[in-house]
């Protein structure tokens, strides 16, 4: 962009001091130019200003980044606990499971073993009671036998008794871990997909953070290439006051040059007689006075200060009134070009010559031939560029020549 700007800035120079005789320098040019380098600079604010509104997200975005990820620290570590709970659950179910399982083993153990008792008693019935009589040495031995077997039997029944209800308990309990199992289940369920959630959010912020800070650099390559774009701007305005000076200085001298000349040959006023066609036999105009598209840059709105005539090389240009060659010079806009100076401020102009054919200074008439048709300077093919200017300023030439 800056090699762009720079290469128009010195292809403006270039023509501008290529053309300092014949074309003025209009103040009001520079004026746009300074009013282009005032909105580049209010751009560069706008620039500025939308850079430091990324900033500023950039860092809202981190420091909201930051409370995400401390608020996933405090999920993880809820969940951690939360499985620590759950594993430490799963131990406390696990004992009582095995707790549950041994108390069912000794309940049918002391099930089976008061059967037998039961069913010896049973079959024996008042043999056993007899047997244990006789065997009494004493009527109070056999009444500590009769007790002890009553002993025996309560014990039986109260030791069942005691294991069912040990082992109801131990259901309740485990009933109870199993529920508080599943609430640390379903805790822990909602602490993942918080955690998911959370996550999630973190990513998401991060994608902005990084579309936020691919803005910010894309806004900085804008803001220095409109900063390049400025110096360059700046370059111009003070190239293009330059030249207005040195055009001003060259005209006063010419003014001063054309006044001592025109004392010294008498150069006649402008008559206002009928100018000639300068290319007899050759009428195709290819492009009227005004504002046209630019055949070379392309530009929408580019100012043609005369008409342009097509003929082929070699082609006579004639001088189309009386006059004298104020310059005939070759210039890199005009190319091979020629002015004449009919008096009372007016001139004719000739671009884009394969020869000159006059010099400045000399004096000619109406008719004769001045240069050749060609296409030197910036044309894109042979033809011949006329101009009028009146007073310092071009007008349209159909107001001197009839076509």
């Amino acid at each position: 962009m800056k090699n762009k700007k720079y290469f128009a800035v010195c292809f403006l120079i270039a023509a501008m001091v290529g053309i300092l005789a014949a074309q003025p320098l209009w103040a009001t040019s520079i004026e746009d130019e300074k009013k282009k380098q005032k909105a580049m600079e209010e751009d560069l604010k706008d620039y500025q200003s939308m850079l430091d509104d990324l900033e500023s997200l950039r860092s809202d975005t981190k420091a909201y980044i930051q409370a995400l990820d401390e608020q996933l620290t405090a999920v993880t570590d809820h969940l951690n606990e939360l499985n620590g709970q759950m594993t430490a659950k799963q131990a406390e179910i696990d004992v009582i499971n095995q707790n549950l399982a041994q108390q069912e083993t000794d309940i049918n153990q002391q099930y089976e073993a008061m059967k037998k008792r039961i069913q010896f008693m049973f079959e024996n019935g008042n043999t056993y009671y007899l047997d244990m009589l006789l065997g009494s040495d004493s009527m109070a031995d056999f009444l500590n036998r009769a007790e002890y077997m009553k002993e025996i039997t309560d014990y039986d029944r109260n030791m069942l008794d005691k294991m069912k209800e040990t082992k109801t308990q131990i259901e309740n309990t485990k009933t109870m871990l199993e529920s508080e199992k599943q609430n640390l289940a379903e805790m822990t369920a909602q602490a993942e997909n918080e955690k998911k959630s959370v996550e999630a959010l973190v990513a998401d912020k991060r994608q902005q953070l990084l579309n936020t800070e691919n803005q910010i650099d894309a806004a900085q390559i804008d803001i220095d290439a409109q900063q390049e774009e400025i110096e360059a701007q700046k370059q111009l305005v003070a190239e293009l006051e330059e030249i207005e000076r040195k055009r001003k200085e060259e005209e006063e001298r010419r003014r001063r040059e054309a006044e001592l000349k025109k004392q010294q040959t008498q150069i006649p006023n402008y008559d206002g007689g009928a100018f000639m066609w300068p290319l007899p036999g050759n009428y195709r105009i290819t492009s009227q006075y005004g504002y046209r598209t630019d055949p070379i840059t392309g530009a929408a709105l580019s100012y043609h200060n005369g008409v342009d005539i097509g003929a082929p090389t070699g082609t006579e240009i004639h001088a189309v009134y009386d006059g004298e060659v104020a310059w005939a010079y070759y210039s890199t806009t005009a190319g091979n070009w020629v002015g004449i100076d009919h008096g009372d401020g007016l001139y004719t102009v000739y671009m884009h010559a394969s020869a000159l054919l006059v010099s400045e200074g000399d004096r000619v008439s109406k008719g004769d031939v001045i240069a050749l048709v060609g296409s030197t300077g910036r044309s894109t093919g042979p033809h011949l560029h006329l101009s009028v200017r009146k007073n310092g300023s071009y007008v349209d030439p159909r107001l001197y020549l009839n076509y």
